[in-house]
């Protein structure tokens, strides 16, 4: 190929200079093209061909013996070291207690709270009752983060007026705890705000307007007040839907992750399991095996519970939606 049939850029045919062979592997070659310029450009360059069999030897010849994996090795005992691991590198039996903790006092107190608040809403009659109900309705609108905000100034002023310094310490003489504020760093601010869930609220109330009215006369004949009501007929028909309250409750408790940040500033006292877990992802970046256990340790209550109690769910759901 002349100068003038070539192209700017395109590569000649290239020369092998044999003479320089070093070995049957290690070849020099000369490559010639033209450039930008319209002129004549030779290279040279060292060519190793490596066999095959060699290069997949010598591709992992500078990695470390433990990276190295026998075939077997997945099957190794003890098969639950990153576990192990996760549990106490993180903390987690300390944050899962907690978790537990704050969860039975959320779910106890939603049930309590939302069951007679629902049960004023379905069977009693009382001024602007549609009105409040409208307004709670229009609260399930609201972001859960937006109300963190309100809920922490909130739960700040509250749990002075318990402290050291608040209202009962200056007025009364005594307080309810130890602390300037009783509330933050402590099981109140994590449990007392979540107590009274809107959807909560409105699953029990749409199950409560769809038992009969004929029952509530049959109890009043009987001489029962509405407490009577509630307890012996109202509570026993609802199981399916105070099973679902009390799954989202517990679903909601377990997982919050932003605002127990918010009130357990510099304490680790009654920090959550998924406060915990974030801190341990945080310490161990590079090591996603152990990230991979920790969070399927904090998940497997969830995944137990609702494992055996999907139907019920289910059941739950739909009665308390469909009704009404």
């Amino acid at each position: 190929m002349t100068l003038g049939e070539a192209t700017t850029g395109r590569i000649l045919p290239r020369s092998i200079d044999t003479t320089n062979d070093i070995s049957p592997c290690i070849l020099y070659t000369n490559d010639t093209y033209i450039n930008d310029a319209k002129e004549t450009v030779t290279e040279n360059r060292l060519v190793i061909a490596v066999p095959p069999e060699v290069a997949q030897v010598q591709g992992y010849g500078n990695r470390a013996p433990e990276d190295y994996i026998e075939r077997n090795e997945i099957f190794r005992i003890p098969f639950f070291t990153n576990y192990c691991q996760a549990w106490k590198g993180g903390n987690l039996g300390h944050h899962i207690w907690v978790s537990v903790k704050i969860t039975a006092i959320t779910v106890a107190g939603t049930v309590i709270f939302a069951t007679l608040t629902a049960y004023a809403f379905a069977r009693m009659d009382f001024i602007g009752k549609n009105v409040l109900f409208g307004i709670l309705l229009a609260t399930l609108m609201i972001p859960g983060i937006v109300q963190n905000l309100p809920n922490f100034l909130l739960v700040n002023e509250i749990g002075r007026i318990f402290g050291t310094e608040g209202w009962f310490a200056t007025t009364l003489g005594f307080s309810f705890c130890d602390q300037p504020n009783c509330w933050i760093n402590n099981w109140p601010a994590l449990t007392i705000p979540f107590m009274a869930p809107a959807i909560s609220i409105f699953l029990l109330r749409q199950h409560f307007a769809s038992i009969p009215y004929e029952l509530w006369d049959a109890a009043q004949i009987d001489g029962a007040g509405h407490v009577r009501f509630l307890v012996q007929i109202v509570l026993p028909l609802s199981k399916a839907a105070l099973f679902v309250v009390v799954l989202f409750a517990f679903i909601g408790a377990w997982n919050e992750l932003a605002w127990p940040l918010l009130v357990t500033v510099g304490s680790n006292e009654w920090r959550p399991i998924a406060v915990g877990l974030q801190s341990f992802f945080n310490e161990e970046a590079n090591f996603p095996h152990l990230r991979m256990a920790g969070s399927m340790i904090a998940i497997l209550p969830i995944l137990i519970l609702y494992a055996f109690t999907q139907r019920t769910f289910i059941e739950g759901l739909s009665q308390s939606g469909l009704k009404g």
